[in-house]
């Protein structure tokens, strides 16, 4: 699905800006969850932002192309 927003047909990147159908329905009721919404993460010393699971069962390095090092 992302792929799909951000490529062309043919498989290459756009060059042009597409706006999202989801944001204004996320600033518009950001007020209401904002109190709501955060995460417990302990002492912080066994964060990895990239492998760590955060809103989804995998972690955010599987979804995009990041260097091996990350």
């Amino acid at each position: 699905m992302i792929y799909a927003k951000f490529h062309t047909k043919s498989g290459e990147r756009i060059k042009y800006h597409k706006s999202s159908s989801v944001w204004p329905g996320i600033k518009f009721v950001e007020p209401i969850n904002k109190p709501f919404i955060g995460w417990i993460i302990g002492n912080g010393k066994k964060i990895n932002f990239w492998r760590d699971t955060w809103a989804i069962c995998t972690p955010l390095r599987e979804h995009i192309d990041l260097p091996i090092h990350l």
